[in-house]
């Protein structure tokens, strides 16, 4: 027992306690009250004093990084301003992922203020992250964690797995209602399909946002609109009537893991937007890839040809200053030979109105008839790529001794297999898709809806869109006056032509 004297010679740390708890549902129970009863306790135990709370509400120690959040980050500014202790309630309360506490927070500490102590309410004395029983500690903590993290994962691939699968507990769509885990289309519904039947037509996720907070178009769970929430609602894979299962990359990144890695439950709700619809905003999102935006006056832009040369034209915009647009030229770089834009889009607008009051229902039986072409390809290259497969696993058998003795031949069968096993499941999502067309009447009711209207009055973006999709190429002749020629695809499923030419080629 110290007397007076020599318990005055102990000097006094100023510390700052950390409090944290992981569950929203925690919020106004005792669990802060407890430890912030331990923690004085600890304090005049060890002559500690008090100058700072930091607490982290809600936070888990799991999936949060311990350096990230901001109770913590106070901390170390409280270090920096003179703390000499840092005290918590137990482990648990400052991680569960045993090395990120120690090697983010308190080796830094440590290092640049060596002087620095820390204080746990359930250990004597300072607190030692070396002492075995610490270190047990925190492998338990982290094995908590773990063992909730497998039970919640559980529960909802319980709820996913159901022959009436449910929703787990998540943000639920604009557009949607959720009752007992499923979704069901509400009034906003139709500014979803808004948004995508613009976006179809090549808007950026800008202008839409502006066309909507322009229109005082407000939802339930939006009333202003922004870029980012126009492309949430264009990625949610909810509206096609799909839930898509461990979208992100982890709980901390929101970065979407690879297409192949995302587990999809089919049909599980009512969808708001139609097979096609889905498919042409994604067929969007390629083209802008490839060609750039779709917001110019230059429509014709990458697919208009000199007949002569054989040679893409370029596009130019040689006005002078007050008068831009009115020098807006295609030009031949290998002939040199330039035309204006005003003359060549109004021949290729009047062609195409013409064409599309005549043969709109030839257009939509080609369009379904090369889909089904599109599906047969696929279906032999499938075929064929299984018998591959068969084939390998043979060999696998028959080579079991060698495979074993070789870790080099070991990994060139199973890159065989992986490379064989994604290319079929590639294969069986696009005939999936093409069915999905087939099935749907929307590009006819669509394309009905034009003719009511003029091509001229169309915007720049939806032109441009709209050349790229039915366009194949165009020709001008400068020899014969400007001549034009048109070649029309015959499907508006550009990105579908490409990857089964490719899939197939890659076959052949």
């Amino acid at each position: 027992m110290k007397n007076r004297k020599e318990f005055n010679l102990i000097k006094t740390l100023n510390a700052v306690a950390y409090l944290r708890y992981s569950d929203k549902k925690q919020d106004g129970n005792n669990s802060l009250a407890i430890q912030k009863s331990q923690i004085q306790q600890l304090a005049e135990r060890e002559n500690l004093e008090i100058i700072e709370w930091r607490a982290d509400k809600a936070t888990s120690a799991f999936h949060n990084n311990v350096s990230k959040r901001e109770g913590i980050q106070l901390l170390l500014e409280d270090i920096a301003n003179g703390a000499e202790a840092v005290c918590f309630y137990e482990e648990s309360r400052i991680t569960r992922s045993i090395t990120d506490f120690y090697n983010e927070i308190y080796i830094p500490i440590k290092q640049q203020y060596p002087h620095v102590k820390f204080f746990s309410t359930q250990s004597e004395g300072e607190w030692n992250p070396d002492d075995p029983m610490v270190q047990a500690k925190l492998v338990f903590a982290a094995e908590e964690s773990e063992i909730k993290s497998v039970r919640t994962t559980d529960a909802q691939k319980n709820l996913l797995n159901r022959e009436q699968p449910k929703r787990p507990g998540s943000r639920t769509p604009a557009g949607y209602d959720m009752q007992d885990g499923v979704l069901y289309p509400n009034e906003d519904a139709e500014i979803v399909e808004l948004i995508y039947h613009l976006a179809s037509w090549g808007h950026s996720h800008a202008i839409i946002a502006e066309f909507l907070n322009k229109c005082a178009v407000t939802s339930a769970k939006v009333k202003y609109w922004n870029s980012s929430t126009i492309g949430y609602i264009l990625s949610n894979r909810a509206y096609s009537g799909n839930l898509a299962w461990g979208v992100r990359t982890s709980y901390e990144i929101s970065k979407p893991k690879p297409e192949k890695d995302i587990e999809i439950f089919k049909n599980i709700h009512s969808p708001i937007i139609s097979p096609t619809v889905i498919h042409l905003v994604k067929q969007i999102n390629d083209l802008k890839g490839h060609y750039g935006t779709m917001n110019t006056p230059f429509y014709l832009r990458s697919i208009i040809k000199c007949k002569s040369c054989n040679s893409y034209l370029t596009a130019k915009d040689q006005s002078p200053k007050g008068k831009r647009g009115e020098y807006r030229i295609y030009r031949c770089t290998e002939c040199k030979n330039s035309v204006s834009i005003i003359p060549v889009h109004q021949s290729v607008l009047s062609d195409l109105q013409k064409k599309w009051s005549t043969q709109l229902d030839t257009f939509i039986t080609t369009s379904k008839h090369q889909l089904k072409q599109w599906s047969f390809k696929l279906r032999k290259t499938m075929d064929n790529l299984k018998q591959q497969l068969k084939l390998v696993f043979l060999n696998e058998r028959t080579l079991e001794d060698d495979i074993a003795n070789s870790p080099l031949l070991s990994e060139v069968f199973l890159s065989t297999k992986n490379h064989l096993q994604e290319k079929i499941t590639y294969i069986s999502e696009t005939i999936d898709e093409i069915n999905l067309l087939l099935e749907d009447d929307y590009l006819l009711v669509t394309l009905k809806e034009m003719l009511k209207h003029s091509f001229y009055d169309f915007a720049d973006t939806e032109l441009r869109v709209f050349f790229l999709i039915f366009f194949e190429e165009v020709a001008i002749n400068f020899e014969k006056n400007n001549e034009i020629h048109i070649s029309y695809r015959l499907s508006p499923f550009v990105s579908l032509e490409n990857a089964t030419g490719y899939v197939t080629e890659q076959m052949g």
